[in-house]
């Protein structure tokens, strides 16, 4: 992280902590104030897809409710038993 200053016309001068340095320059910034008056700058940058290796081992998940999740394989999850109890109330 590195620590720098900057200005803002409607704000005044900022103290930027950058979490991670950005992938390209950015074509858009947000700025959010949060109720403790703290700013979050949120950048839109353009990155190119990172195209992963072909794996046999990967598998599709469908989260729901009278099963807790089915698996792209056939695999099925019940409901766990506390969440069963609080659904029926």
């Amino acid at each position: 992280m590195v620590n720098t200053k900057s200005t803002s016309a409607k704000i005044g001068k900022l103290k930027i902590v950058w979490s991670r340095e950005l992938a390209s320059n950015p074509s858009s910034v947000t700025v959010i104030k949060d109720s403790t008056s703290r700013y979050f700058l949120s950048f839109v940058v353009e990155t190119m897809p990172k195209i992963l290796p072909q794996s046999d081992n990967s598998v599709g998940i469908d989260l729901g409710i009278n099963t807790f999740a089915i698996f792209s394989n056939g695999t099925k999850i019940d409901v766990p038993k506390p969440l069963k109890k609080r659904i029926k109330k």
